[in-house]
């Protein structure tokens, strides 16, 4: 039985073959390759990492780009595995032309540009307004968290500070008190004892008093947590399994799963991140009006809604639920607001009047309250377990929430529509393109490394709904540019021109792939 037989490794050839018939025309490497030679790579911040002219020339930036961005699109985000990459595999020896750098040389530039990796990622959803892939009519706004490089045991909390400290101050009173029952006692071996404890003590009063300072530095700093590997990382107490991380935000627009704005925080909660996602989504898609924008309950804030609202934009958030006594009692929804009168109608039809008002973390809080009316209610016991009855806090922002809840009820279809427009992000990049955990150390460069998975995940997504060949063709007719440089953009006209010549089928005709389908 013949098999097919590979070349001899002792033939010798008369000519070397061209590296370039090793990649198909359609492979994703292409497409990088030709994205970044358009880049205006000055603009955006990359610079040379090495500026002295003397000696052997340095490598250029883009070069350095295309290998990070073909690395983080496919699970190698090491500076390691880069290194190894561009020795063995085919795919990055075509797009980096056989240069072969060292794993110090890729770190220092990612680590040199956080700020040019979202100059970048703007450039992108630029592109991809040319190419009318996001429609600016709704975004959906989430955010996940990322594991730092910080070790749990190496996050303080003041009050986990406070307790050891605690437990320090009973250590050493222990120590005291053997070292006293050691001066009592008058048998052999007692200076040996007293050595060993005297040694304890010491070690023990040094913890203490650099406990002590590090928890003034603390309180000096207004800071609840310390990290001593990534000293931005913090805590995240609702989330064992990353521990210590940052809370990394994307806002997706609706057509086709596209990111079209990002942040990474180190804040816990989403609370105050819906404002500045909303505002950075309505720069980026060329300030749509009438912008509906969706996050699920963590983002339920009446500051932040009020002042989305004021952008011109328009909310769907559900409201956090209260159970009172675990569903027994009545919850605020059941107490409908009067506006001409300034007053709540309670589930009984009585009003409860506005009291008195309190300043409470810099905003007015007014109290609704009608202890006449809750004497004697026959739903006494089903709304409340105070004596003195039934009491309404309303916000200074409070107009903004009803308006918005009257909105979900009205329409409740475009909410629906959040988790298949933003879910499937966090999914593809923690699973499918590895990025569960951050690799860079402090907050400016996680948020650098988080616009570059940003840029990849649109990168595959691109590619997935239109194919590199299409691309290609079309990315070599557009001039990418800052937005800020509106001297060098292509008129409109054209760009509607270009892309009704190319008739990209599979973006007019959307129903033919599912809109919750994940990039592979």
């Amino acid at each position: 039985m013949s098999y097919l037989e590979g070349e001899d490794r002792d033939q010798e050839l008369l000519l070397p073959e061209r590296l370039d018939g090793y990649i198909a025309e359609d492979n994703a490497v292409r497409f990088i390759d030709l994205f970044v030679d358009k880049l205006d790579l000055k603009e955006c911040g990359f610079e040379s990492i090495r500026q002295d002219t003397r000696g052997r020339p340095g490598y250029a930036p883009s070069d350095l780009l295309k290998l990070y961005l073909y690395g983080y699109s496919n699970r190698m985000r090491s500076s390691r595995q880069l290194e190894r990459a561009c020795q063995i595999n085919m795919e990055v020896i075509w797009l980096m032309r056989r240069l072969k750098p060292d794993h110090k040389t890729i770190a220092e530039f990612r680590r040199k540009h956080p700020a040019a990796f979202k100059k970048m990622f703007r450039q992108f959803v630029l592109l991809c307004r040319k190419l009318n892939l996001v429609a600016g009519e709704l975004v959906a706004i989430d955010g996940t968290q990322l594991k730092a490089v910080n070790n749990p045991s190496k996050n303080l909390s003041r009050t986990r500070l406070q307790r050891q400290m605690k437990e320090a101050d009973k250590q050493i009173e222990a120590y005291l008190q053997q070292l006293d029952d050691e001066d009592a006692r008058e048998k052999g071996g007692r200076k040996l004892n007293r050595v060993k404890l005297r040694q304890k003590l010491d070690r023990l009063e040094t913890e203490l008093e650099s406990m002590k300072e590090l928890d003034a530095a603390m309180e000096q700093a207004d800071v609840k947590q310390i990290s001593h590997t990534d000293p931005d990382s913090r805590s995240m107490a609702k989330n064992p399994r990353i521990a210590v991380g940052y809370n990394a935000q994307a806002s997706a627009d609706e057509k086709h799963g596209l990111i079209v704005a990002e942040d990474l925080t180190n804040d816990v909660q989403d609370y105050d991140q819906l404002a500045p996602m909303a505002r950075q989504s309505k720069e980026n898609l060329g300030d749509p009006e009438g912008l509906d924008v969706t996050a699920d309950k963590g983002y339920d804030k009446a500051r932040q809604m009020k002042e989305v609202e004021a952008m011109g934009c328009r909310c769907h958030i559900p409201g956090r639920r209260n159970s009172r006594k675990g569903g027994r009692l009545y919850t605020k929804d059941a107490f409908r607001y009067l506006k001409t009168k300034d007053a709540y109608r309670c589930p009984a039809g009585k009003l409860l009047h506005c009291r008195y008002q309190s300043e409470v973390g810099g905003k007015t809080i007014y109290t609704y309250h009608n202890p006449e009316a809750c004497k004697g209610c026959r739903l006494f016991s089903r709304c409340t377990t105070k004596e003195r009855g039934r009491s309404i806090t309303r916000g200074e922002d409070e107009a903004v929430v009803e308006t918005v809840r009257q909105r979900m009820r009205k329409e409740p279809e475009k909410y629906k529509r959040r988790g298949a427009t933003i879910e499937k992000v966090f999914g593809t990049i923690k699973w499918a393109m590895g990025a569960e955990n951050l690799l860079m150390k402090g907050l400016e460069n996680a948020k650098g490394e988080w616009s570059l998975l940003c840029v990849c995940y649109n990168l595959k997504r691109l590619i997935n709904l239109i194919g590199v060949k299409e691309l290609m063709q079309t990315l070599s007719s557009l001039i990418l540019v800052l937005e800020k440089r509106q001297s060098a953009q292509m008129p409109r006209m054209r760009i509607a021109e270009l892309t009704q010549k190319l008739n990209f089928t599979c973006i007019e005709n959307t129903d033919a792939r599912p809109a919750n389908r994940a990039v592979a």
